[in-house]
């Protein structure tokens, strides 16, 4: 995975022409596939998963907001996994300081666009694994696969009366063979709910076509796991 944009580095193109894409190194899952280039932006930290193998990871955890470009060679259908977090300061009840807010909430995003024909849209499985800052653990509920948070408050007053949810992970998440089908689907965003940076917005014909997207909960949904199945 290389750097698209990335204030850390000194990288800062204000369109995809400036960039050179012939020193993209190229992952090689299945050596028979073919050369798939993909470019991505979240917030705040994602894993890039293919066909089961684990093929780049954020460069940069928290902000400044970067975004990425990467190439693969891999076998079709495309087997997509992706891992976001949202960032936290205060570790395990998700919350950040903000605008002199010492538990701010936060909130995620996450956009993709693959040569193959992939795009995030709501057509993506998108499964929650970790739910902060809560005042009351009972707002949450659960009904099928669906871990949903929308009648929380997200505003506690302090961390000794912050609580969280977690639920474990599968070890198997990201393989090619992991039966995600019932998971609950992604839900779309627009620009303006995500806040947008330069690290998108300078390169928007890049991900045309592409919706952002995350877990039903923009701001409590803190660890979320992603899988979608190509052409």
């Amino acid at each position: 995975m290389t750097d698209l944009f990335n204030e850390c580095t000194g990288s800062k193109p204000t369109s995809i022409s400036q960039v050179d894409l012939s020193k993209v190194p190229t992952v090689v899952i299945d050596a028979n596939g073919e050369v798939i280039t993909g470019y991505i932006h979240g917030d705040n930290y994602y894993e890039l998963y293919v066909n089961g193998k684990l093929v780049g990871v954020d460069a940069v955890p928290y902000t400044p907001f970067n975004s990425s470009v990467v190439k693969f060679k891999a076998k079709r259908p495309i087997k997509y996994a992706v891992k976001l977090v949202d960032w936290e300061e205060n570790l395990g009840i998700g919350s950040e300081a903000n605008g002199g807010n010492a538990y701010y909430p936060g909130d995620g995003g996450f956009i993709a666009k693959f040569s193959d024909g992939t795009s995030t849209s709501s057509a993506w499985k998108a499964q929650t694994f970790y739910i902060a800052p809560l005042a009351d653990i009972n707002c949450v509920t659960e009904t099928g696969t669906s871990r949903i948070s929308s009648s929380c408050s997200n505003s506690p007053s302090s961390g000794a009366k912050s609580y969280a949810l977690h639920w474990e992970i599968p070890s198997t998440w990201f393989s090619s063979d992991y039966d995600f089908s019932k998971w609950p689907s992604a839900t779309t965003f627009t620009e303006a709910q995500v806040g947008v940076k330069p690290a998108y917005s300078n390169f928007t014909s890049s991900f045309s076509g592409s919706q952002f997207i995350w877990s039903s909960n923009l701001v409590l949904d803190n660890l979320v796991l992603l899988r979608f199945t190509g052409n």
